[in-house]
């Protein structure tokens, strides 16, 4: 594997290209140069601290904020009392409640929600002070995105880059979540980062960071772990010599790393792991979770002893093509079809030196630069690859159709980047430079107007292609496959993120004192939203048979379920007592139930 071009490049001449400066470059020891990255990702956390109290609060949000006050107790208890006390059995069971049937979550989201909750988020109010956590996190990934796109390419992709990871409105509203899966998505870009470092240093800093960073990473979410066979195989066609210290530290301290944050497994680590996995293999509930796509309801089990039916393959292509703005798509078009000639041109040019009788030389200068892009484009495209062709596979999960692949797309903007710098090597002279950085500014200008446009409803964003979030949130009539005829071709909303704290007081002028209420499909969140003051402390939070009025949300997938006919009618075609519309979109309704017949 190593004697072929894009393969292990030990001579002067990679050294060389690693060394390469690009033409619109800063110097390195420039303070601007220098200061760019930090600059970045403070301008990320400013963008991202004017939003974050947008989103309401979401469907999975009171776990991870339940558990996130359960970890903060015990801290407490651990500086009160001592370690003693705190690290008996049931105070440590108590205190990080992971793992388990009811809460298999891993720890990481609570320690960054606590990491943000603790600092910045105690000036601000609920439920954004426990999201700063992952603000944090996003901007960190913002400035290491922008340095390492810089570095290996040019300053004005790497403003493209960023400006791409912005401009996805699903990806870029859903990171300011306090969620599990933006944090699975960084803590894989900065493992990839360190990992590549660690291929042209000699030391052991960058392996040791990358052996850190991905067991950080690995208590984020399982999904994460699906990233490790990827790096493995990548590296044994670009390099095993260069990276066995990489190796070495994915071994031993990455492993260390996860297990530092999980001490309940400290007494017995392979025993907790290996619980861990049986629990997800073989939990009695499944992965039953409905999943509306093409205006049918999979992957739940509609009726009773019949298994579900799995989410058809196509779904990852086709939502991908309808949820992401057009031009990322055409410029990762340009670069997937770019490295895989470029690759291609790589092998067929080393068999041809292999069949010569003649020695082979040494790369030149510019080969070699081409077998590094080569090389670090391929990690990129695996990392991107690996968690769609997964949820493709039948008998995956998928959620709200995107959410579990999400954390490809952070990579996907790293193969934008390349993608644009092929566009600008091709018809962008260098002698140009304007053109080239105006070229930049348009897409990143493009990017913050859609990301603005799209609001409040980023997670709900929907391209050109099918109309946007109104064109795909239009009933159409789809046959009596389920109850409700008329219905639409995709997921209106899932998270309850639509209903905010504006929806909320608007919505409560129309309940009167004392009022039982319940929310369908169900939200977990009620006590905290009466804690914190968002909900009347009068309201009672009550059971569907017990209610007077139902607050109805527009998960398709759970409106729309024949179990709960009528409903879907009754959400999407009925005179509700108050509706919250987007973009003329109805995304909540208060209706009246159990009236006095």
């Amino acid at each position: 594997m190593t004697d072929t071009r894009f393969g292990e490049l030990e001579g002067s001449s990679d050294l060389a290209a690693t060394q390469q400066q690009h033409p619109h470059a800063l110097p390195e020891r420039a303070w601007p140069g220098r200061a760019a990255p930090f600059a970045v990702a403070a301008l990320c956390l400013l963008v991202t601290a004017w939003s974050v109290r947008e989103p309401g609060l979401t469907t999975d949000e009171p776990r991870y904020i339940e558990n996130t006050e359960r970890l903060h107790s015990w801290f407490g208890q651990l500086v009160d009392q001592g370690p003693s006390v705190a690290f008996q059995h049931q105070q440590l069971a108590d205190g990080w409640y992971y793992a388990r049937p009811d809460s298999k979550n891993l720890p990481l989201v609570s320690l960054v929600g606590s990491l943000g909750r603790l600092t910045v988020g105690r000036f601000d109010s609920e439920p954004a002070s426990y999201r700063w956590g992952n603000l944090l996190i996003l901007a960190v990934t913002c400035g290491v995105v922008f340095a390492w796109i810089r570095e290996e390419i040019s300053p004005p992709a790497a403003v493209v880059a960023v400006a791409a990871l912005v401009g996805m409105p699903r990806v870029f509203t859903h990171a300011q979540l306090m969620s599990i899966d933006p944090l699975v998505a960084s803590f894989q870009v900065l493992s990839c980062w360190a990992l590549w470092k660690s291929r042209d240093h000699r030391g052991w800093t960058w392996p040791v960071l990358f052996g850190v960073l991905a067991g950080i990473g690995a208590m984020s979410k399982p999904t994460f772990w699906l990233i490790v066979p990827g790096w493995i195989i990548w590296a044994a066609f670009t390099g095993p010599r260069r990276l066995w210290r990489a190796g070495v530290c994915l071994v031993i301290v990455a492993p260390l790393s996860a297990l530092f944050l999980m001490p309940p497994w400290w007494t017995n680590p392979l025993a907790g792991f290996l619980d861990y996995l049986d629990l997800l293999l073989n939990d009695p509930a499944g992965w039953k979770i409905d999943v509306y796509y093409l205006g049918h309801i999979f992957q739940t089990e509609l009726t009773p002893g019949v298994a579900p039916i799995p989410v058809p393959w196509h779904s990852v292509p086709l939502l991908t093509a309808i949820t992401t703005p057009p031009w990322i798509l055409v410029l990762l078009v340009v670069e997937v079809i770019g490295w895989i000639l470029a690759l291609l041109l790589a092998v067929l040019t080393a068999r041809a030196d292999r069949a010569t009788d003649h020695p082979v030389p040494d790369p030149s200068e510019d080969t070699a630069s081409e077998n590094r892009a080569i090389a670090l484009q391929g990690l990129w495209l695996m990392a991107a690859a690996i968690l769609p062709l997964i949820v493709m596979l039948p008998g995956t999960p998928a959620h709200d159709g995107t959410r579990l692949y999400r954390p490809a797309h952070y990579f996907v903007a790293l193969l934008v980047a390349a993608g644009f710098e092929r566009i600008r090597q091709r018809w962008l002279s260098d002698r140009r430079h304007w053109l080239t950085a105006t070229s930049a500014a348009s897409l990143a200008v493009l990017a913050t107007w859609t990301t603005l446009a799209a609001q409040p409803a980023g997670l709900s964003y929907y391209n050109s292609f099918v109309g946007g979030f109104a064109g795909a949130s239009r009933t159409v009539p789809l046959g009596p496959s389920l109850p409700e005829p008329r219905r639409p071709l995709h997921e209106i909303s899932y998270w309850w993120e639509l209903l905010n704290r504006r929806a909320l007081d608007d919505m409560q002028q129309h309940l009167p004192q004392g009022a039982r209420v319940t929310f369908f499909p169900e939200h977990y969140g009620g006590d905290l939203l009466q804690k914190w003051g968002h909900l009347r402390k009068d309201l009672q939070i009550v059971s569907t048979t017990e209610a007077e009025y139902m607050l109805m949300y527009g998960r398709m997938g759970r409106v729309v379920d024949p179990r709960a006919h009528p409903s879907g009618t009754r959400f999407l075609h009925g005179a509700p007592d108050w509706e919250l519309r987007v973009d003329g979109v109805r995304v909540a309704v208060l209706v009246r139930v159990n009236r006095p017949q």
